[in-house]
């Protein structure tokens, strides 16, 4: 084919100028065919027009094997089977071919001052050899791309650029490229000069920082909102904006151009490892979605078997040597994601048929983000040409997603607070009810602790040993149900909306030394020792004195019972308590310790090492769970350590003055 001169014509040329009788001239050539070779259309080019769209007038030949060189389309130019592009955009979707195009460009009016770029609108492009080419010589050479640092870079911009450094006036100059990349190829070919491109950078720039601003913000709110709440779904959608954001980070170029602009793989390796972490993050999603249907547990199953799949996907993308990510393993992760996506727009919408306000968001945020998803996958599989409005749809598209699903997220928040008040309301009715029961039962149980007690005082001589052992088990009993209704009682009133800690100035020794008065004949009794320790004199604690007093007082009787020979220490040393003065107070024994087994449920309710028989129960299991949550009513905390056969400690760590937050 010939080469064409394609001039624009601008308001000074007539009609019939010298361009238009040049396209005639060789447009009769082409038909005689005097011209053997093909070539692109030859782009005659002043400053006025710029910008230009180049890809129109290119001609392009496909290396399957990735063999052929430069020297071999210079020195045998016939022996190739050159296809003129008859796309505005050449989308060449994922192949492991290399690809060349070739332009033809005749420089006339062109600005001294103003340089001329090669600008290609595809950021993730692994690689670009240039060539340019004059009478058949090989003059100049550079490489751009994603995987070329930008230390390396002639112009190190976001998106592939080259300078058109050797142009003169009615001089052509031909311009070869050799494209290979695993992500795709999309070749937006563009001629502008510097100003327009800077220009138009600082408006990308300003589109990107506000849209990765956007996610981050969306990022953060959810962790925020999950380390608060600590419900999963919230972890999982924080993974999602994350994926999100490393992925586009990739997907523009602007973590190269921000964060990693020396790095030669990282940008695609990370664009494949975020999209595994997005499907990963779907599928996470899709499974705290409650469908009621009965197919629920298998969906769930499935799942949760691709969430292994995309885990190992990340990994394998991340240790593959970069020549090994091809066509191969790209498009099954493509077409995963994209069954994936369906999945649970699917599952969204059965819900959102079903009633739910948060799953009608959920449902029309993942279809809006399927359409993205959708867009990107018909150009990488070569069924659409790609365009810039696909792009910027597309992320239009992901940031109406992520405002509808805070907006879902939102409405879940909402749902799940109705349902803690409406369990809130449960749980005050039976504490009432659970008081006032106990009450009733307090009366009765009392007086028959009390009668057996007299009985058994006044009339033991009377009595044979089987009577007298069965009262001892009446009081024994009635003892241990006396005790429950109590710590009953002491919960309730501990839950209750009611219950205000009392706070008071506290000296810390003398407040330990009457503990230890009042305990220490249960301690001798057993014949133990019981010891203090105090690091500091005249510490002063604001706290509630009566309940303080109480929680180390069933510490030091608990220590006390399961400890058959040694002694408890009761201490107390100033600390950094949540970055403010605090105090931690410890009652440490030489006891039995614990298993590692009941360790684990050591604070739930009626917990107990090894179960007491009927005849003689030692304990009701709660008197630790009060101690916990009346620490935790004034503000502090409560742990332990503890080595079977070795004895325990615990520890109650409180802040020296109360805070009304």
């Amino acid at each position: 084919m010939a080469c064409i001169t394609v001039s624009m014509p601008t308001s000074e040329q007539g009609l019939f100028g010298p361009d238009l009788c040049r396209l005639l001239l060789l447009a009769l050539l082409v038909f005689s065919g005097s011209i053997g070779q093909s070539f692109a259309a030859e782009v005659s080019v002043s400053s006025n027009q710029l910008p230009i769209a180049l890809s129109p007038y290119l001609d392009y030949l496909e290396d399957t094997g990735r063999e052929l060189t430069i020297e071999d389309l210079l020195t045998n130019p016939t022996r190739f089977q050159w296809r003129r592009n008859t796309q505005n955009t050449p989308t060449l979707g994922i192949s492991n071919s290399a690809h060349w195009f070739f332009l033809q460009i005749l420089p006339r009016d062109l600005k001294a001052d103003v340089p001329l770029i090669l600008t290609v609108d595809a950021p993730i492009i692994d690689r670009i050899d240039i060539y340019f080419v004059i009478d058949r010589q090989l003059t100049d050479q550079t490489t751009v791309g994603d995987t070329i640092p930008f230390s390396a870079l002639r112009l190190p911009l976001r998106i592939p650029a080259v300078e058109l450094e050797q142009l003169e006036t009615g001089r052509p100059v031909g311009v070869y490229f050799r494209i290979t990349s695993s992500s795709g190829v999309e070749f937006p070919l563009l001629l502008t000069d510097l100003e327009l491109l800077l220009f138009t950078e600082q408006g990308a720039h300003a589109y990107l920082g506000a849209f990765f601003t956007f996610i981050t913000l969306c990022t953060g709110v959810c962790l925020l909102i999950y380390v608060y709440l600590r419900d999963p779904v919230f972890f999982h959608v924080s993974v999602f904006f994350l994926a999100g954001i490393v992925f586009f980070l990739g997907l523009t170029g602007a973590g190269r151009l921000w964060l990693w602009p020396e790095s030669e793989e990282l940008n695609t390796r990370l664009v494949f490892i975020a999209g595994s972490f997005l499907i990963l993050s779907l599928t996470s999603i899709g499974r705290s979605l409650d469908l009621k249907s009965r197919y629920q547990d298998s969906v769930r199953l499935v799942m949760r078997i691709i969430s292994v799949g995309m885990v190992a996907a990340a990994f394998y993308f991340l240790f593959i040597p970069f020549e090994k990510i091809a066509r191969e393993t790209v498009l099954p992760l493509m077409a995963m994601g994209f069954i994936v996506a369906l999945a649970v727009i699917t599952m969204a919408g059965i819900a959102a048929v079903r009633g739910s306000r948060t799953a009608i968001f959920l449902f029309l945020s993942w279809a809006l983000m399927l359409l993205s998803y959708i867009l990107t996958l018909f150009y990488k599989f070569q069924l659409i040409e790609r365009s810039a409005l696909i792009s910027t749809f597309g992320q239009g598209f992901f940031l109406v997603s992520a405002a509808l699903l805070l907006v879902s997220l939102g409405e879940f928040i909402r749902y799940k607070n109705s349902e803690f008040q409406d369990a809130r309301s449960d749980v005050r009715a039976k504490t009432d009810f659970l008081r006032n029961v106990s009450r009733e039962i307090l009366t009765p149980v009392h007086l028959v602790l009390a009668n057996s007690k007299r009985l058994l005082s006044g009339h033991t001589d009377f009595m044979d040993d089987k009577t007298r052992n069965h009262v001892t088990t009446i009081i024994k009993q009635s003892n241990y149900l006396h005790n429950l209704i109590n710590d009953l009682l002491e919960m309730a009133e501990l839950e209750s909306d009611s219950f205000e800690p009392t706070f008071e100035l506290v000296e810390m020794s003398r407040f330990l030394n009457e503990i230890r008065d009042l305990t220490r004949k249960a301690v001798e009794e057993k014949h133990l020792t019981l010891e203090t320790s105090y690091s500091s004199a005249n510490l002063l604690l604001q706290t509630d004195r009566a309940r303080l007093q109480h929680a180390l007082t069933n510490l030091i009787h608990n220590a006390v019972s399961f400890t058959d020979k040694g002694s408890v220490t009761l201490s107390y040393k100033a600390i950094y308590f949540h970055r403010r003065l605090g105090i931690e107070i410890s009652v440490k024994d030489t006891g039995r310790g614990m298993s590692e087994e009941f360790k684990r449920q050591l604070f739930n309710e009626f917990s107990r090492e090894t179960p007491a028989s009927e005849l003689d129960p030692k304990g009701t299991g709660l008197s630790l769970v009060i101690v916990k949550r009346m620490v935790e009513k004034l503000g502090g905390e409560i742990d332990f350590e503890s080595r079977l056969n070795k004895g325990s400690e615990f520890f109650i760590r409180l802040p020296l003055r109360h805070s009304s937050d």
